[in-house]
């Protein structure tokens, strides 16, 4: 599972080569997130998503609202900052950004926690990588809720690895270079894509339990505490 995840800064030209993007008008764009590190559901993150060829930047909220939900967001219920990879492709939520509609958001690492409620102990996992991030495969959609305009995203997510099943037995998908090609492309078994970090490039470490409160951000919040696993 992912509720909760970490970009860093990604105005840096590493960045921008990383991403791959197609930028127009200088990097970063205006509305593109240039730093968060404890993103929550409902918040603006950015994405990729594939238009005529071109990977291009998209902002939208982390929680997707489906194309046909027309009533104010007031009336949203339903939680969807997290979307079961096996289960997507056929709910109704899902089934048309599936198809169509299919993204990339990048990140640094994700938070997990373990333990019992009061006294949980946070944990990042990243990967061991020559990147400044990685890719989480994603869905997105455009509707008019109450009338308005918004754009949104999901984080699909699988089994937990060996590596991170002993802190929840989700973990979002994340893919390769050549993997996010094939998704963003829809080509080949996008099933066969549907895998977390392989559990050789896991790293895991604990951090401050400042990371449980949304309003704290900053590069400490990623920094270890403890002793790790």
């Amino acid at each position: 599972m992912c509720g909760r995840f970490a970009i860093g800064d990604i105005a840096g030209s590493d960045w921008v080569d990383w991403l791959a993007i197609e930028v127009e008008q200088g990097w970063p764009p205006p509305d593109w997130p240039t730093a968060n590190w404890n993103i929550a559901p409902t918040q603006a993150v950015a994405f990729i998503e594939n238009t005529s060829g071109a990977w291009r930047h998209r902002v939208g909220r982390w929680g997707l609202v489906p194309h046909w939900f027309q009533k104010p967001m007031a009336e949203f219920k339903a939680t969807t900052f997290n979307a079961r990879s096996e289960e997507a492709a056929g709910k109704p939520m899902f089934r048309d950004a599936w198809k169509r509609r299919r993204c990339l958001i990048p990140a640094i690492g994700y938070y997990e926690w373990s333990g019992k409620k009061g006294a949980k102990t946070p944990w990042f996992i990243s990967q061991r990588s020559n990147t400044p991030g990685f890719w989480f495969a994603g869905l997105w959609a455009e509707a008019k809720p109450g009338g308005n305009p918004l754009t949104s995203c999901t984080i699909l997510t699988t089994a937990a690895g060996e590596a991170t099943q002993h802190l929840h037995p989700r973990s979002p998908v994340v893919l390769d270079a050549a993997e996010a090609q094939l998704w963003l492309d829809g080509q080949g078994d996008l099933a066969q894509l549907m895998r977390p970090i392989p559990d050789s490039r896991v790293q895991v470490h604990e951090v401050d339990r400042a990371v449980g409160k949304v309003s704290n951000n900053g590069p400490e919040l990623i920094e270890p505490v403890g002793l790790g696993l």
